[in-house]
């Protein structure tokens, strides 16, 4: 489960997705469910988002995260996935660790923007989305079993393009990203409060932290069926 990110430095990530938005959006250093985000929901076009889908049948929860694994099947989640992709701009996502759930922060290299595979579903006000997870990579591993799917430029067109996405295609765009270009960092147990949300979240903590050893190993098989969770 993906449930916090990053997005410090908007206005490189826009230029780098070659969007323009339609409103103003501040650097944000602790991005949570229910919030106005940012969304890629066609070619060129910036929109205010909800993170939180709310299904018809199910008002009293919001799913904020979809497993690729299971999203082609889940009804939650078909006809989003066929028609209505998306990306969400992002510099860093946040994840816990198994054991004493210390937070970490998971950026490329140089803090480089990315862009994270999302759906989205009209709303009332707003429309509303949630980002797609894979299995953990080499880096994501030692902390979480899973990590959102982040999509290549290359992939961008196929992926916003409305319909059916080939199996082929699929299977590209939700391999667990390059470890080799991933880093880890033990962050400020403050990203814990959504209220927060200031450099401090992204900066270590001020107790001594145990080094995290990374062990890198081949990627899951991104075909594997999961039980899918929030």
């Amino acid at each position: 489960m993906c449930g916090r990110y990053r997005l410090k430095d908007p206005k490189r990530a826009f230029a780098w997705l070659e969007v323009v938005p339609s409103s103003d959006f501040l650097p944000r250093f602790n991005i949570a469910p229910a919030q106005r985000i940012p969304v890629v929901a066609a070619a060129g076009r910036l929109e205010a988002m909800i993170w939180g889908i709310v299904p018809a049948w199910e008002k009293s929860k919001a799913l904020i995260n979809a497993r690729c694994e299971t999203i082609r099947e889940k009804r939650s989640f078909k006809s989003a996935f066929t028609q209505r992709r998306c990306l969400l701009p992002a510099d860093g996502f946040y994840e816990w660790s198994r054991m004493g759930k210390r937070p970490h922060i998971f950026t490329l290299a140089g803090d480089a923007p990315f862009a994270i595979a999302g759906i989205w579903e009209t709303g009332e006000e707003l429309s509303r989305c949630c980002l797609l997870t894979t299995s953990a990579n080499s880096v994501l591993d030692p902390i979480h079993d899973r990590m959102p799917v982040i999509v290549r430029p290359e992939d961008w067109p196929e992926w916003l393009a409305p319909g059916e996405l080939a199996g082929q295609s699929f299977q590209r765009i939700t391999t667990p990203y390059a470890a080799a270009e991933m880093s880890a960092l033990a962050v400020s147990p403050l990203v814990n409060t959504a209220k927060i949300d200031d450099p401090r979240c992204c900066e270590p903590p001020d107790l001594p932290a145990r080094s995290l050893t990374i062990k890198r190993k081949a990627p899951a098989n991104p075909d594997g069926q999961q039980t899918f969770g929030f």
